[in-house]
């Protein structure tokens, strides 16, 4: 055999090994790049985050720039960012991360089912958050004007809620017992039986007696009052009682607790 014809089939034979070692490695990278991308998606579905970002950057440097393995890690971190907020109770900021998750196409249907979820409970707290709110600040000013049976009918607002022992409404529901309590105890301070529904957080509230305060503390708190020119005809007993609570809890005068009503 001719020699150039010697080296030329060696030549051949040696660029079908190069070609089928370079095909062999590259089915093998694929093999692995999938086999990487599986188990992302596997603990996605088990919430494990943090092994799954390992996952699609292992899957990464199989093949660089590779679009999907991307879109996976981008919605993980949209995601975790938006579970940091949520624990913050920085609400309209989480909603918005799981917003823009759900709208992701090409990446995880786990993550996209997780976040839709999640932005439409938040939507509906945002809003009863707002609701609630509102409705404390005017139970808070009835109660600061003694109309605390009328501050106890806003709380009910807040705290009749189905779903108010959610951790969502913690600080709220908070804030509304503490006033609640306040209220509940001036009244029952004025000779009033105080009775909370547990169901609709309304309260029933009843005459009972003037023990709370005595004929001798009414009589004072009347003569107070006419010395500085009062006239304490034109003040229900109610209204007496209330005066006389106030004064007596900031350690302040009847006549003074009037004049900065």
């Amino acid at each position: 055999m001719k020699r150039w014809v010697w080296w030329s089939l060696v030549a051949v034979i040696t660029a079908v090994i190069f070609i089928g070692f370079g095909y062999t490695k590259k089915v093998a990278t694929q093999k692995d790049y999938e086999q990487l991308v599986t188990r992302g998606q596997a603990n996605i579905d088990r919430a494990d985050y943090k092994q799954a970002k390992i996952n699609f950057q292992d899957a990464l440097k199989k093949k660089q720039n590779d679009k999907p393995a991307q879109i996976y890690l981008k919605q993980i971190a949209t995601y975790q960012a938006g579970l940091k907020l949520l624990k913050q109770k920085q609400y309209q900021a989480a909603r918005l991360n799981f917003q823009m998750v759900a709208a992701t196409d090409g990446g995880s249907s786990t993550l996209v089912r997780r976040s839709a979820n999640l932005q439409t409970e938040l939507k509906e707290v945002i809003k009863e958050l707002k609701i609630f709110e509102t409705a404390y600040d005017k139970a808070y000013k009835l109660s600061s004007r003694y109309q605390y049976s009328a501050s106890n009918t806003k709380l009910a607002v807040i705290l009749g809620y189905g779903s108010i022992d959610q951790d969502y409404y913690r600080t709220i529901r908070q804030k509304a017992k503490k006033l609640q309590g306040y209220n509940n105890y001036v009244l029952r301070s004025l000779g009033y039986t105080v009775e909370v529904d547990d169901d609709s957080a309304e309260t029933k509230v009843a005459p009972k007696n003037d023990k709370a305060i005595s004929p001798e503390r009414l009589a004072q708190a009347k003569k107070e009052l006419a010395r500085a020119g009062v006239n304490t005809k034109k003040l229900s007993p109610t209204e007496l009682k209330r005066l006389i609570i106030k004064a007596d809890k900031e350690h302040k005068s009847v006549v003074k607790v009037l004049k900065e009503k």
